[in-house]
């Protein structure tokens, strides 16, 4: 499901930060709030993330072990289901290197995701090879806040931005993919990118998608 801004006033997406009162602690003011299902704080010197489920060597992964990973940055396009998009230059790590140091074992076939809240979606782990999806820790020089899915978020540039998700506590590489937190909500269980309009927050203007799983330019 699309909620297009084709017949909604720009202020319905600009507003939300201001909805969770956080908008004066944002360091991305043109990045509208991306947890309006709720996120945590977190404390960055305890937290960790578990990889398990269909690998050889399940461990567990720090902000200290992720800083030893090889650090990249793509400068690409966000979208979001409920409209806008969001372009920033994003610092982290390919996921193939995460998966080299867990060795997937042959039937694993999706990477199933769990947050700090418990919220939990699928990929499928063909995809995440063929995208060069991200895991993001950093944007435009700046460490990814809880609103916009930090410590760590997985980026993937094809579907909608919540089909990767942010504040990530457990990857679990498994065989079979059920429902996700959104396609339980009512979203497409793919969220492929849809065409429609879409306001570009970081240009203040509306744009156009034309094709679906388009990778914007603009």
């Amino acid at each position: 499901m699309f909620y297009s801004l084709h017949n909604q006033t720009l202020g319905s997406v600009t507003d939300k930060p201001d909805q969770l009162g956080v908008k004066s602690n944002n360091p991305f003011p043109n990045w509208p709030a991306s947890y309006m299902d709720g996120y945590k704080s977190v404390d960055l010197n305890q937290w960790a993330m578990e990889v398990s489920g269909l690998v050889d060597k399940p461990q567990s992964f720090s902000l200290k072990d992720f800083a030893q990973f090889t650090r990249i940055q793509q400068n690409r396009r966000l979208v979001f289901a409920d409209g806008y998009t969001y372009r920033d230059t994003w610092e982290g790590f390919v996921v193939q290197e995460l998966l080299h140091r867990v060795c997937p074992q042959p039937e694993a076939k999706y990477l199933k995701q769990t947050n700090l809240c418990g919220h939990v979606e699928y990929l499928p782990l063909k995809d995440l090879y063929t995208q060069r999806a991200l895991f993001c820790v950093r944007a435009s020089g700046k460490t990814l806040p809880a609103i916009h899915g930090g410590p760590l978020r997985l980026m993937i540039f094809d579907r909608y931005a919540h089909k990767g998700m942010g504040q990530l506590a457990k990857l679990e590489l498994v065989e079979e993919e059920h429902p996700g937190h959104y396609a339980c909500k009512g979203h497409d269980s793919d969220a492929m990118i849809q065409p429609g309009n879409y306001y570009a927050s970081d240009l203040n203007s509306m744009q156009v998608i034309q094709t679906p799983g388009e990778v914007t330019q603009w």
